[in-house]
Order: C-alpha cells, then sequence, then structure tokens
C-alpha cells in the first residue's frame, strides 16, 4: 500500500511512504541538506506516527546527506526508541553509505546495505525478552 508522496517546495527533496502492519517504509530520493531539512523532518514524523513496530528510513535514492540530515535521524531514532519500536536506515550503496559511515553513526543506528535485508530481520522484543524456542535440540 503506498501512502502519502510529497516533492519538497525547493525541489530537493522527494518522498513517499509504504506502510503494512510490520514496518512502515519511508523512500526518501533527492538531497537533503539545510534547505530540505524540515520536509525530511516532517516525513519521519509521519512515519513515527504509524503503529508499525519497525520504521525503515531508505536513503538508497539520496544523492547528497549533510550534517543536518544526520541529526533529524539521530533525534527520529531517539524518538522510537521512546516508543520501543525499531528505527531502522537501509543505504542502498547510495552516498549516505558513506556519509553515515564517516559520522559514525553505523554505530548509533541500525544499518542495512538494503531495504530487503532491513525488513528480513525480525526486531528484538522491546522488553528484552529474547526468542526462546530456538533450543539445542538433541
Amino acid at each position: 500500500m503506498k501512502g502519502p508522496h510529497t516533492v519538497s517546495e525547493n525541489g530537493l527533496l522527494d518522498w513517499h511512504v509504504q506502510q503494512d502492519t510490520d514496518a512502515v517504509v519511508l523512500h526518501i530520493a533527492g538531497e537533503i541538506d539545510l534547505a530540505s531539512e524540515d520536509d525530511f523532518a516532517e516525513a519521519l514524523a509521519l512515519a513515527l506516527g504509524t503503529s508499525a513496530p519497525v520504521i525503515l528510513v531508505d536513503l538508497a535514492g539520496v544523492k547528497f546527506l549533510g550534517s543536518s540530515a544526520l541529526h533529524v535521524l539521530l533525534q527520529a531514532n531517539e524518538e522510537a526508541r521512546r516508543q520501543k519500536r525499531a528505527l531502522r536506515v537501509a543505504h542502498g550503496g547510495s552516498i549516505a553509505h558513506r556519509v553515515l559511515t564517516v559520522a559514525g553513526l553505523d554505530q548509533v543506528l541500525e544499518v542495512f546495505d538494503s531495504a530487503q535485508s532491513a525488513l528480513s530481520t525480525v526486531p528484538e522484543p522491546a522488553d528484552g525478552r529474547h526468542d526462546l524456542t530456538v533450543r539445542d535440540v538433541r
């Protein structure tokens, strides 16, 4: 199911939201800098406003990722944690991969190579329980 689709007023950022019961995916394309930071924050707020346990920010279509975007991502990650949800970032081999790595955010955020790999990983329970069904079977 597709959700809202928006292009920033300055034309630098294009985003849309896809949602199902397990995850909401925010697809971002274009440039995220000071001029489009508010649009990026608005898109993340919309994704955080859903009830899906996983929020995936797909940056595969990003051509520029400025420091203001990193700040917005960190704020969204903190909000997701407060809500006991998982915020994940997929770089898709875009410039975002290098920026996230150089900034050290790959150590703070859940960063994946692709949206598919990010969505194939089941989040750990927010209450700290782990799956006890996988046992040493003899």
